[in-house]
């Protein structure tokens, strides 16, 4: 995910050059002499950019708190503290997975999911969220997540075995 600054800043450019640059510029980068550690460190960041790709995307928190019509950003982080909504930080930039919105709200389950994980990362649920798990035969945890009552207490049941 490139970095909202990094987005602007090659949306408004006027050149090629200018674009290319900017572009760079968002790309994150790899600092080590050890060839090792760059390569998980690379493998890592293109994890995270798949996960967040097959959530459909995030959103910042500023995008957030107009999507739920709070009046402060503070608002939106109060909410991931309380977890009823799901942020993941990646290299210091605060990003929410856009499956978890129906509309201007957040989905109800996104809270059970999170208090049956309490002390899960949210990377950790991103990933359960979008790889899913072998119990669930082949369903997709965010259809889950979308579904009836039922469906989300399975899904529910799942996501406490994050803790194990």
């Amino acid at each position: 995910m490139m970095p909202a600054a990094a987005k602007a800043a090659a949306i408004s450019s006027v050149d090629v050059p200018s674009l290319v640059f900017h572009l760079a510029l968002g790309i994150p980068a790899v600092e080590t002499d050890n060839p090792e550690a760059a390569e998980r460190i690379t493998n890592a960041i293109a994890f995270k950019r798949r996960l967040i790709d097959a959530a459909g995307g995030a959103l910042t928190a500023e995008k957030v708190r107009t999507l739920l019509g709070h009046k402060t950003i503070q608002a939106v982080y109060k909410a991931v503290k309380d977890r009823r909504l799901l942020m993941v930080e990646d290299n210091g930039t605060k990003l929410f997975p856009v499956f978890q919105f129906d509309g201007n709200a957040i989905l109800p389950g996104v809270a059970k999911v999170l208090s049956a994980a309490p002390e899960t990362t949210g990377w950790a649920v991103l990933q359960f969220l979008v790889s899913g798990d072998e119990g669930l035969d082949g369903v997709s945890p965010i259809a889950l997540l979308k579904g009836s009552d039922a469906e989300v207490e399975r899904l529910v049941r799942f996501a406490r075995t994050l803790e194990d």
